[in-house]
């Protein structure tokens, strides 16, 4: 299972990329920004910020993230904001461009005075990075498949980070009976074949055949990869590819005869899926619980929150999973937040030693354990599951999360690790 460095990183890159690129196929506008309720609270803020691609060529719905993001911050003021002082937030949107992207995290942090950047949505991330890194102001949460949250320390992550989430993946299917494992991945760009490259040892060593198959987003049908992905016995798929296109190859594969498995990514769940019979008995991992599952008290609250402070974007078809990952980054903060008593003069080494204090904390039950050890990343080792089935998203497991143990924890860190 040994990779370089560059292939892991550059493969984790284009799977986080798509999973956020493709999270709607019905609108790809920036949604309008509402205000944030100050919930009555006087005296002076604590001020955080955010970068989201909200628009741009691979925006999809991440523009909603916004909505997520102010709905947040009104239910803490309306709750009492935190240690008693209001929340005020600076969102930029970067258009997917590096350098509008670096330059509005230095507005944030020059002009802005944010304490921290939180629930980021960049998918240009590594554009600004270093610098917020060098003027010690902290990431907490946001989309946590990143590749950052897996390489640098100033990154803290909400949720479980891509090489654990990919274990998952793989574990599902072997879970499902499944023998052998295909993997689509998209033609259009050649860091795609890095895809399969990472996902093959690991289905390797869960005992699985494995099978792979480029795959253009603009091609008519997909009628030549599922014959040979059927020819292969391949029962199980996991497509990196777009959302849209991943529901024609499993349209053209029906038309076949050929319905193995599906074994979509639980950052990008597709509302529709529920309702689409070539989806049924699907299965997926998470990095989060499962955005619909309000069983859970913590998602409870965010679909709550999401009903009274926007307007009707959970009946919307834009309303995907990865919506929950700026949600996950408030709540985040506000753990930090509470464990250092922050309060408007405080800066970002002291969110950051709110972070470290943390101990196991899942925020409510919608994170896997989260720590966070001086000087490394944090890297969660427990995923959550679920499927799609009887016209729902489902949780397994009892909406908690599974975790690897620590041989096979230590086996994926040396395969990323640099040599």
């Amino acid at each position: 299972m040994k990779k370089a460095w560059s292939l892991c990183m550059g493969a984790l890159g284009v799977v986080a990329a798509l999973a956020l690129a493709s999270c709607s196929a019905h609108s790809d506008s920036t949604s309008s920004a509402g205000k944030v309720s100050d919930g009555g609270l006087k005296g002076d803020p604590i001020v955080i910020g955010s970068l989201c691609s909200c628009t741009g060529p691979l925006a999809g719905s991440l523009g909603h993230s916004i909505d997520v993001l102010q709905a947040w911050a009104s239910s803490v003021n309306d709750n009492g904001g935190i240690n008693g002082h209001p929340v005020k937030l600076v969102v930029y949107d970067d258009g997917q461009n590096p350098a509008t992207a670096l330059a509005n995290a230095k507005k944030l942090v020059e002009q802005d005075k944010v304490q921290a950047i939180v629930g980021q949505m960049s998918l240009v991330s590594s554009s600004w990075a270093s610098y917020v890194g060098e003027k010690g102001i902290p990431v907490v949460g946001g989309q946590s498949i990143d590749a950052p949250f897996v390489t640098d320390p100033n990154f803290f992550a909400s949720g479980t980070t891509l090489p654990v989430l990919m274990l998952g993946e793989v574990a599902v299917a072997k879970k499902a009976d499944a023998k052998t494992l295909g993997v689509n991945y998209c033609a259009e760009t050649p860091i795609c074949e890095q895809l399969p490259q990472l996902l093959e040892p690991m289905a390797r060593q869960a005992g699985l055949g494995f099978a792979s198959e480029k795959i253009a987003s603009t091609a008519p049908n997909y009628i030549a990869p599922c014959i040979a992905f059927k020819n292969k016995g391949v029962d199980a798929v996991f497509s990196g590819v777009g959302v849209d296109v991943i529901s024609r190859i499993a349209r053209s594969c029906a038309e076949q005869g050929y319905k193995p498995t599906q074994i979509p990514s639980g950052t990008a769940l597709e509302k529709s899926w529920q309702r689409d019979p070539n989806f049924d008995g699907s299965v997926f991992a998470g990095t989060n619980a499962l955005y619909t599952d309000t069983s859970n008290p913590g998602v409870k609250a965010f679909r709550d929150a999401i009903a009274r402070y926007t307007n009707g974007l959970q009946d919307s078809p834009d309303f995907s999973s990865p919506l929950f990952f700026p949600w996950a980054g408030g709540q985040l903060f506000l753990a930090a937040a509470k464990a250092v008593n922050l309060s408007p003069t405080s800066t970002g080494a002291d969110v950051i030693k709110g972070l470290r204090a943390l101990h196991d904390e899942t925020l409510g039950g919608i994170a896997p354990p989260l720590n966070f050890p001086e000087g490394r990343p944090g890297l969660p080792l427990c995923y959550f599951t679920g499927n799609i089935k009887s016209g729902g998203f489902h949780s397994d497991n009892g909406g908690k999360p599974t975790c690897i143990d620590e041989a096979t924890a230590a086996q994926l860190m040396s395969a990323l690790a640099p040599h």
